[in-house]
């Protein structure tokens, strides 16, 4: 079991990092489906098959997918220069880290640990159902974070169809021919 994660955790590390530190934008897109699929392998572990198999086929499937499909729409080679852009986000990037971990760090330490052990999650689909749509007292904000969920990746779809339709020379295209 140690062994297991300790791989997982390393894959889903090594991947993050790819993610991050890779200079091309398809690369990151498929080390990010490599730390999903490490994620998945987590839910395996805490007895949780239904929510693995959610993780491979939602996320390694569709939003990898999605994302690649919005890559190549919109990449153009003339279109930018990412060395610049990066360059000055640097800072600005760091303190959102830096908060963002620092509020993490305070979410985990004021949680109560103490009723949480492996193998406790839910063990078939239909338990998952009920939970995520409130029925048999489950909370009902489960059904409505999926329908925000939703249609935030069906607003990113259409987006990625609009700006890889826009016509030549307007925006940061000006001047450039095809």
């Amino acid at each position: 079991m140690v062994i297991a994660f300790v791989f997982l955790a390393s894959m889903t590390l090594i991947c993050s990092f790819g993610v991050v530190l890779s200079r091309s934008i398809i690369h990151s897109a498929l080390f990010m489906s490599g730390a999903f699929l490490g994620i998945a392998g987590f839910y395996v572990m805490l007895n949780a098959p239904a929510l693995a198999a959610f993780q491979v086929l939602i996320y390694v499937g569709a939003v990898t997918v999605v994302i690649l499909f919005g890559i190549m729409f919109t990449q153009r080679p003339q279109a930018l220069h990412y060395r610049t852009i990066i360059s000055r986000q640097l800072w600005p990037g760091f303190f959102v880290a830096i908060g963002v971990g620092t509020f993490l760090a305070y979410v985990v330490a004021i949680q109560d640990w103490s009723g949480t052990e492996a193998g406790n999650g839910l063990r078939s689909v239909a338990q998952l159902g009920e939970n995520l749509l409130g029925v048999n007292g489950a909370p009902p904000i489960f059904g409505l974070l999926f329908e925000v969920a939703s249609v935030l990746l069906l607003v990113a779809v259409i987006a990625a169809i609009v700006v890889s339709r826009r016509r030549v020379g307007d925006g940061v295209d000006r001047g450039v021919e095809e």
